[in-house]
C-alpha cells in the first residue's frame, strides 16, 4: 500500500531573535499588543496615556501578547508628524513605566527617527520598528548596528512620508515585484551594516493602492525567499474597513479573517489591537496545518 507524506507549505516556520542578549525562540505565531501614546491614532481602542498605560499593558499581556509595540507618532496617511521633543515628550513617561513594570516583556519602539530610538533603546525598548525602512531617517540603521537590536524592516515609499505617501500610490499590478525587490536592496543594505536580527514588513497600507495591499497579502508566502521572518501589521487598518464600507471599531470580526488568512499565507509575527482574538486565531490555525 503507497502511503503518501503532505507536504504543507503554510506550516509555521519557527524563528530566533537576539533581544537584549538573549536567544528568543519563537515557536508558534507571535502575538505583538499595540499602544499608541498619541491623540490621532486611526483606531481610538489602541490610543492611551501615561495613567492609563499600564493598565493597557497588563490587559494587552493577559490576553496573549508576546511582546508590545509603543510608539508616539501616528503614521496613518495624512498625518501630521510631531517634532522629535513632542515624539519624545508623549513616549518617555509611559515607556519607562512599561519596561519597569514588566521587565520580562520584549518592547519594540514605532519609530522612524533615529533619536527616539536611540532614547527608547536606554529607557527601556529592545527592537525598532521603522515603518519607512530607513528611508526618512537613514541614521536609524546606525543606531540599530550600534546596540544590536532586532529591526522590523518595512516597505515603505521612497521620498515620501505618512502624510503623503499615498500620493501616486503602487498598483497592484506590478505591487509584489516591486516590493519584494525594494525589500532585498534594503536587506543588503542591513546586512553591509552587520545587521542580520531582521523581520520583513510588507507595509500595508503604506503607499499603496486598496487592491495593491490584497495582491500583495495574496502573495505573502513569497517573502519566505527573502530568509526572514514575516511581520504583518493589519489589524483593523483602512484595507479592510475602506472595502468593508465601516469604521475601525467595527472590523474587528474583519480583522480576524484576514489575520487567519495572513498565517496561512506564511505571518509569523502578528502586529495587533486585540491579541485575545488574534490568540485565538492562532489556535485555529495551528490546529488547521496539524491536519
Amino acid at each position: 500500500m503507497t502511503t503518501f507524506r503532505v507536504v504543507k507549505d503554510n506550516a509555521f516556520r519557527p524563528f530566533f531573535l537576539n533581544i537584549s542578549g538573549q536567544l528568543w525562540h519563537a515557536k508558534k505565531p507571535v502575538i505583538v499588543g499595540v499602544i499608541n501614546l498619541t491623540p490621532d491614532s486611526f483606531y481610538t481602542g489602541s490610543i492611551s496615556n501615561d495613567k492609563e498605560i499600564l493598565n493597557r499593558a497588563e490587559s494587552l499581556i493577559r490576553d496573549g501578547s508576546d511582546w508590545l509595540d509603543i510608539g508616539g507618532c501616528s503614521t496613518k496617511p495624512g498625518s501630521k508628524i510631531p517634532d522629535v521633543n513632542e515624539e519624545w515628550n508623549r513616549l518617555e513617561s509611559g515607556l519607562t513605566q512599561v519596561a519597569k513594570e514588566f521587565p520580562e516583556i520584549p518592547i519594540s519602539i514605532d519609530t522612524f527617527r533615529s533619536k527616539i530610538a536611540e532614547r527608547a533603546i536606554e529607557s527601556g525598548a529592545s527592537i525598532i520598528n521603522d515603518i519607512s525602512g530607513g528611508t526618512i531617517d537613514p541614521e536609524i540603521l546606525d543606531v540599530v548596528s550600534k546596540y544590536k537590536t532586532p529591526y522590523v524592516l518595512t516597505h515603505f515609499p521612497k521620498g515620501k512620508t505618512p502624510e503623503n505617501m499615498q500620493d501616486k500610490a503602487l498598483g497592484s499590478k506590478d505591487v509584489f515585484p516591486e516590493v519584494f525587490k525594494d525589500l532585498s536592496y534594503a536587506l543588503e543594505r542591513l546586512r553591509n551594516k552587520g545587521i542580520f536580527d531582521v523581520m520583513i514588513d510588507p507595509g500595508f497600507g503604506f503607499g499603496k493602492e486598496l487592491e495593491s495591499n490584497y495582491r500583495l497579502l495574496s502573495n505573502l508566502n513569497g517573502f519566505r525567499e527573502l530568509g526572514h521572518p514575516i511581520y504583518v501589521g493589519i489589524s483593523r487598518k483602512s484595507m479592510l474597513w475602506k472595502l468593508l464600507g465601516t469604521k475601525p471599531e467595527e472590523t474587528l470580526p474583519a480583522t480576524s479573517a484576514i489575520h487567519l488568512y495572513a498565517l496561512q499565507k506564511g505571518a509569523q509575527i502578528l502586529r495587533v489591537h486585540d491579541p485575545k482574538e488574534a490568540t485565538r486565531v492562532r489556535l485555529i490555525s495551528e490546529t488547521l496545518n496539524q491536519r
